[in-house]
C-alpha cells in the first residue's frame, strides 16, 4: 500500500486504451452534493429504525466512535481491495480541502466492476448494516447497544460519497465489465 498526500492520483492515461470507454464522471462537487443527500437519507433511515435510541450513554465510547470511525472506514476500503490492500496499486491518501483533512483509498489498476462496488460499499455493510442488524434483532443491550447505534448513525453520515459513487457506477455499467479509475474519472470495457 502506498501513502499519498494530496488529491486523488491520476493514472496518467493520456488517451483511452482501445476497447475501453470513458464513463461520464460525477466529479468532486457532484459526489459531495449527491453524497450529502445520500448521507441525510441514510441518517433519517437509521434514526427511524433505531427510534432515536442511538445517543451514546458512555462519553468515552462516543469519543472513540467519533475519532476512529473515519480511519477504520477507510481501512475497510483498503482491506477490500485485491490482496487486502497489500499492493503498490492500493493508495491510502490524505487531501486537505475546505478546511478538512479528508482520507481516501484509491485502487490504481483494473478491477471487475463487482469488486469496485464491493470496495465502495464494504464500510457501510460492516459499520452500519451489521450494527443495525444486531440492534434490530435485540442481540445487544446496555452501553454496547447505544454505542453501536451511534456508530451506525455516524458511519452512514460519512458514507454518502461512497453511496453516491456506488449508485452512479451500478446503474450505468454492466456488472461483468472491467473498470479502472483515473482521478475522479473511470474507464471501462465489457
Amino acid at each position: 500500500m502506498k501513502l499519498h498526500w494530496g488529491n486523488l492520483p491520476d493514472n496518467e492515461m493520456m488517451e483511452i486504451p482501445a476497447g475501453w470507454q470513458q464513463l461520464p464522471t460525477l466529479g468532486a462537487r457532484k459526489v459531495q452534493n449527491y453524497g450529502l443527500l445520500a448521507s441525510c437519507a441514510g441518517i433519517l433511515v437509521v434514526a427511524l429504525l433505531l427510534k432515536g435510541d442511538f445517543r451514546p450513554t458512555n462519553l468515552l465510547a462516543a469519543l472513540f466512535v467519533l475519532v476512529m470511525t473515519v480511519p477504520v472506514h477507510e481501512l475497510i476500503h483498503a482491506l477490500s481491495t485485491p490482496r487486502f490492500g497489500m499492493t503498490d496499486q492500493t493508495v491510502f491518501g490524505l487531501q486537505f480541502g475546505k478546511g478538512l483533512l479528508m482520507p481516501y483509498v484509491y485502487y490504481n489498476a483494473p478491477l471487475p466492476l463487482w469488486r469496485l462496488l464491493l470496495v465502495g460499499i464494504m464500510p457501510t455493510i460492516l459499520l452500519t448494516i451489521v450494527p443495525l442488524t444486531l440492534l434490530l434483532t435485540g442481540s445487544v443491550n446496555g452501553d454496547l447497544r447505544t454505542t453501536l447505534g451511534f456508530l451506525a448513525f455516524f458511519n452512514i453520515g460519512v458514507s454518502g460519497g461512497d453511496l453516491a459513487n456506488f449508485l452512479w457506477f451500478a446503474t450505468r455499467l454492466p456488472l461483468h465489465s472491467t473498470v479502472q479509475r483515473n482521478g475522479w474519472g473511470l474507464v471501462w470495457k465489457a
